[in-house]
């Protein structure tokens, strides 16, 4: 995919974008040397018994602050006090909400749960929130999603007198609001910290429950595992415990709201149909209308109850993503080559901006912002990729320009708010500083394999690669590599069916001619017709040949020796600016659009030069 765009200098910054480079994760394992389930593993470093349905979960005392928090939320079980449940706009704060006001009411509590408008309310309990609570005459305050940073609010619930308790995940900001705290995050923790919102609510509710003598709540799995697919949290150690076991929950019976959304089908419940089917559409209300339509699409109890809240996210999922695909192909087309794209518009929706930068940054291959405009407002999202940190850019930003009013996030995902009138300045600030800190691999479109294929492994080993399940972040579908001669192939309007010396069969977006010799990344599955098995290949990419960074640096000593070389080698020492004689200085593979055509490197090494 190519982008063109007015002006810009581009020196360092790659011509080709979104081309994939592969990444062989440990060229030594290698089908049948490895099984396919332990090679993967091994070529992750992952623990087997990671993948045990026997494996115990951490005690939910684990968590720091959990012993207050529980006391006093068992306490408010016990003597049927009110409750105030507030969560968040997204599927992560959505779901947190609903665990915690479920376990209360079984417990007997009466309980309300509440969901901010992003237009009317924004992001996190507030000062407001708290004096609506007390004077409904609730006895307390649980945060769930949210309220590390309540200091407002945990100070307004101490002057009137109410309970708070704050139950969240995301990092604390220096001090904490003088409340009851359970977070992961917190400093000194030692437990696993990579928890969801929702997560975290689980466990507190564990926590009560065990403090009651109560069974734990773990009917409420199939939320812990949603939400924490979806809220793209790391899918390693405990959270892949917890996402698995809610992924078999969701398998043996699934929660009428989300059969609702698949409209009756009868999906195989993977990482894949959680975060890109089932999460958008939840996710969907927050952004576009009211939250409290996926609450009651998640609580409801028969298909029929949620099947009118279905259609109404399937209308405002498609309402947002056809709003999305404006927003991306407007900022495509304003894109004038800058390393920081930096867009904004009083007609963008702000529910959308996140999803919209996101799309742009993967179009340009660029740390990216977009905003929306109201009044004298500018709320901007911005996404990143590689080793750009947008923290450090926004700190940067604010500490020499003074023009953000807020700013906050993470590495790779953050939001900044400012007057209209100091977007130019910002825009320029940020554009030089990516000018100076966006390296070459940062930008690159990494494909990581697992295993190589040497031969074709049965349906049975392939069919336990389910073990691996839900993928998601830092636990992706496994990918095999294999090379192989292409006997016969199938063709239709834009797929072609190749079969491969081995009998393995892929399917491919890409051209694919009998006769050749193919290099090929694969996803497996299995498929069943009339009682056989057959396994099928998926291609992620397929090339003619394959040039590693191990040959070329071969190629190249035998190239300043005087000695010919490989035209492809050639091709690439050209575009890098090389010379044969006289000294040359170290520079990136990544700037060749050969190499990032064609090029791979082994284990972890994205710092190619």
């Amino acid at each position: 995919m190519r982008i063109s765009f007015r002006g810009g200098d581009t020196q360092r910054i790659i011509a080709v974008v979104n081309m994939p480079v592969w990444k062989f994760r440990n060229t030594d394992i290698i089908y049948p040397k490895y099984r396919l389930l332990e090679g993967v593993l091994a070529a992750r470093g992952m623990s087997k018994a990671l993948l045990s349905d026997d494996q115990r979960l951490p005690s939910p005392f684990s968590l720091p602050g959990m012993e207050q928090v529980a006391r006093r939320l068992a306490r408010a079980a016990a003597n049927k006090e009110k409750v105030f449940v507030f969560g968040d706009y997204d599927c992560d704060g959505i779901c947190s909400t609903l665990i915690m006001t479920s376990f209360l009411e079984r417990c007997g509590a009466e309980v309300k749960p509440f969901l901010p408008s992003r237009q009317d309310d924004g992001y996190g309990i507030t000062s407001h929130h708290v004096r609506r609570a007390v004077d409904e005459g609730f006895d307390l305050i649980v945060t769930v999603d949210n309220g590390i940073a309540a200091f407002d609010a945990v100070s307004a619930a101490n002057n009137l007198g109410i309970d708070i308790l704050i139950t969240d995940h995301h990092e604390p900001q220096g001090k904490l609001p003088d409340a009851p705290v359970v977070n992961p995050k917190l400093p000194g923790s030692q437990c696993y910290r990579e928890y969801s919102g929702t997560g975290v609510a689980y466990f507190t509710c564990c926590a009560a429950a065990e403090l009651l003598n109560q069974p734990y709540p773990d009917d409420y799995l199939d939320l812990v595992s949603l939400a924490t697919v979806v809220d793209v949290c790391p899918l390693t150690g405990e959270n892949l415990l917890l996402a698995r076991r809610g992924l078999l929950q969701m398998r043996k019976k699934l929660r009428p709201g989300l059969q609702a959304l698949l409209n009756g089908n009868n999906y195989k419940i993977t990482g894949r149909i959680m975060g890109w089917i089932l999460g958008p559409h939840i996710n969907a209300a927050g952004r576009f209308d009211d939250p409290h339509l996926a609450y009651k699409l998640l609580s409801a109890r028969t298909v029929e109850e949620a099947e009118p809240f279905a259609r109404e996210l399937k209308r405002i999922n498609a309402e947002r993503k056809n709003a999305v695909e404006i927003i991306k192909q407007e900022c495509i087309s304003r894109y004038d080559g800058s390393y920081f794209p930096l867009l904004a518009s009083p007609q963008w929706h702000e529910g959308i901006i996140g999803i919209a930068a996101g799309r742009l940054s993967q179009a340009v291959s660029r740390p990216a912002a977009v905003g929306a405009i109201s009044g004298d407002e500018a709320r901007f999202s911005a996404r990143s990729l590689g080793d750009f940190d947008l923290v450090e850019a926004l700190a940067e930003c604010h500490s020499e320009t003074g023009a953000l009013r807020r700013f906050g996030g993470h590495k790779l995902a953050a939001g900044f708010s400012l007057h209209p009138r100091d977007i130019p300045e910002v825009r320029s600030f940020l554009n030089n500083f990516a000018k100076e800190h966006l390296q070459p691999e940062d930008q690159v479109c990494w494909v990581e394999i697992d295993v190589g294929l040497s031969s074709l492994p049965p349906p049975q080993e392939v069919a336990l690669l389910d073990r691996l399940e839900p993928h998601g972040k830092d636990n992706p579908e496994p990918l095999f590599y294999v090379r192989d001669q292409v006997i016969d192939v199938r063709s239709g309007s834009n797929w072609f069916l190749a079969r491969l010396n081995s009998g393995l069969k892929f399917f491919s977006s890409q051209p694919v001619t009998a006769g050749e010799i193919v290099h090929a990344v694969l996803s497996l599955g299995v498929d069943q017709y009339n009682g056989f098995y057959e396994i099928i290949g998926h291609a992620v990419d397929v090339r003619s040949f394959l040039c590693s960074r191990d040959d070329l640096v071969q190629q190249y000593f035998a190239w300043r020796r005087g000695k010919e070389i490989n035209e492809w080698a050639e091709r690439i020492f050209h575009e890098l600016g090389l010379e044969r004689k006289g000294d040359n200085a170290k520079t990136s593979l990544f700037l060749s659009p050969t190499f990032l055509r064609y090029g791979a490197v082994k284990g972890g090494g994205k710092k190619d030069e």
